[in-house]
């Protein structure tokens, strides 16, 4: 059965690769015979390319298949490839560059970010509850320091008031208390007192800013962590986005790749098939022409066998008649389309003619010679003739003009119109 090489070049599989690589370890080359085209097989089938002034394109075409093989690209090795044979090709397989690229592109699907995570979310959450559950203002006066600071002051203040204005009316009456001084006593302090209650508006007003300030406090610390919080989404989207960009490209270049790679398998299969219609199609043509040069050979070599035993025939017959016609003396000859008539001596002539007669086939050679005015009748002259013939037919027989049973046939032949 025929051996039919196929294109080959980086990515390509199956017993092609095989035969390549231990055709390129018969040249010096130590590659893996595993039946897979891949870097180092590539970088062989060039630096070979180099050393025998091929191309150097790292695929296994025409040439370099047969510099390896010294034989024709896709021709058989024994035998031809017969008409019927189908066209075979391995099925595509993923070049080691696509597998790569596929593999890039995986674990960047693997490494998608996950769901956002705010780091500041618990103090968001307690700032917002703070806020959310903060209790209206009210003031306390008992509550507050400041008022307890100012009333116990207005209330010293007041007893010393009362005292002083209490004593300074009981000088006037000689230094005895009466109901006057303790009046007078009595409204000094409660001109203190009244000092403290004009200080409450002040302090209310105080606490409320103070409770306001708190609650800008709250504001402003729920801001700042706002802004914290914005500024890590902000780190996160980027971080999306560039894994986003990244996937892109990455699928971009697995589909460059793979279709590169499946282009040249696409390619080199078109290729192979192209060669294997062109070798079928030589090879079927081929055969034809032999079988019609071998028709053309033998019709040819009959003729030429016919022709030679004719001129054999026919030189034996002339030669017969000159000698044995009994008659004239003179003779003129004449040939046309390889028939020798005689003209003149009665002998010759009904000889040559029915020499020629029978060896040329013709259905009325016994009548010609029958009809013969020089032989008409005579067994001397049916003798001559047989004579003729079969020193002829012998004669051709021994130069291989015909065979022996060839030899027999034409005796028969011609002894029954002869006779």
């Amino acid at each position: 059965m025929a051996i039919t090489r196929n294109q080959v070049s980086y990515g390509s599989q199956g017993s092609d690769v095989t035969e390549l690589q231990k055709l390129l370890n018969q040249n010096g080359y130590s590659l893996a015979e595993d039946g897979i085209f891949g870097t180092k097989t590539q970088e062989a089938v060039k630096s070979y390319q180099q050393k025998n002034k091929l191309d150097v394109d790292g695929i296994v075409g025409t040439n370099t298949w047969g510099a390896l093989t010294k034989a024709p690209f896709g021709a058989a090795t024994n035998t031809t490839t017969p008409a019927n044979t189908a066209f075979k090709y391995d099925a595509y397989q993923e070049s080691d560059a696509v597998k790569q690229a596929q593999t890039l592109l995986q674990q960047q699907l693997a490494n998608k970010p996950g769901q956002y995570t705010s780091p500041w979310q618990t103090q968001l959450n307690d700032a917002i509850n703070k806020i959310m559950n903060r209790e209206k203002f009210s003031y306390d006066l008992n509550g507050d320091a400041l008022y307890q600071q100012y009333k116990d002051q207005y209330i010293n203040q007041g007893k010393m008031a009362m005292m002083d204005t209490m004593g300074q009316a009981a000088a006037m009456t000689g230094g005895y208390g009466n109901s006057y001084a303790q009046s007078v006593g009595q409204q000094a302090y409660q001109s203190s007192l009244q000092q403290l209650n004009d200080k409450i508006p002040e302090l209310y007003q105080l606490a409320l800013n103070k409770y306001q300030m708190e609650g800008d406090d709250l504001y402003n610390q729920y801001s700042l962590l706002s802004a914290q919080d914005q500024q890590a989404y902000g780190k996160y989207r980027d971080t999306v986005s560039d894994w986003n960009t990244e996937l892109d490209r990455l699928q971009s270049q697995y589909n460059a790749e793979r279709d590169y790679d499946y282009g040249k398998w696409a390619d080199n299969r078109d290729f192979g098939y192209g060669q294997y219609i062109d070798d079928r199609n030589y090879q079927y043509q081929t055969g034809r022409d032999q079988v019609a040069d071998s028709q053309w050979q033998a019709e040819f070599d009959e003729a030429v066998r016919q022709f030679n035993f004719a001129n054999k025939l026919g030189e034996f017959a002339s030669s017969g008649g000159g000698g044995g016609g009994g008659g004239s003396s003179t003779t003129t000859k004449k040939k046309t389309n390889n028939t020798t008539e005689q003209t003149g001596g009665s002998g010759g002539t009904n000889l040559d003619a029915a020499i020629n007669a029978l060896v040329r086939g013709e259905d009325d050679a016994g009548n010609k010679y029958s009809t013969s005015s020089a032989n008409k009748g005579t067994a001397s002259g049916q003798q001559q003739v047989k004579s003729a013939v079969n020193a002829a037919i012998n004669a051709a027989v021994k130069d291989g003009t015909i065979t022996a049973k060839e030899a027999a046939e034409k005796k028969a032949s011609m002894r029954g119109q002869v006779m």
